[in-house]
């Protein structure tokens, strides 16, 4: 974690939580390497802070993510782009006019994944988690534990594009 300890060393004494609690939740606790990094790279082109999702992208590397999963990360953060304001809008408008439409949006790359249906499904979570949209981590929680994930992998996915956000936040700061 070479680069995110770099940019980690930049950040105001006020964000020393954020720090420790980076490193801890890269560190992997119910996710494997690739999905702990596959995560937090979806998450950090979500938040698309250009120092953060730099460092994290070479760090997944230097950790031997491979790039089906680097393809992955980066298609769950577009895809979900899109999705996550189509579908909070609908839930936040809860009408019949506008959930009885069909959302004739493209949505392919959800299908035809580089590595597992269950590994994009996790990555969405992450902007699905920062975008604040109920629908989409509904659906995908169900995705992914109807491929064999836990709540704990859910939990852990949310942890880290939390702890990402509270970063790319204290990096404005500097």
């Amino acid at each position: 974690m070479e680069k995110v300890t770099e940019l980690l060393s930049k950040l105001p004494e006020e964000a020393k939580d954020l720090q420790i609690n980076l490193k801890r939740v890269l560190e992997g606790e119910s996710l494997n390497t690739e999905q702990t990094w596959g995560t937090a790279l979806a998450a950090a082109y979500f938040i698309r802070n250009p120092q953060l999702t730099a460092a994290i992208h070479a760090d997944a590397e230097a950790a031997g993510v491979s790039q089906a999963i680097l393809e992955d990360a980066r298609g769950a953060a577009s895809i979900m782009g899109m999705n996550a304001i189509y579908y909070r809008f609908r839930h936040l408008m809860n009408k019949e006019a506008y959930n009885q439409r069909p959302a004739n949006l493209r949505m392919m790359r959800m299908q035809q994944v580089a590595t597992t249906k269950a590994n994009f499904e996790l990555f969405s979570i992450a902007p699905a988690a920062l975008a604040g949209c109920e629908m989409c981590l509904k659906a995908h929680e169900a995705a992914v534990k109807k491929d064999g994930m836990t709540e704990d992998n859910v939990h852990d996915a949310v942890r880290i594009s939390a702890v990402l956000h509270g970063v790319a936040v204290a990096l404005e700061m500097v």
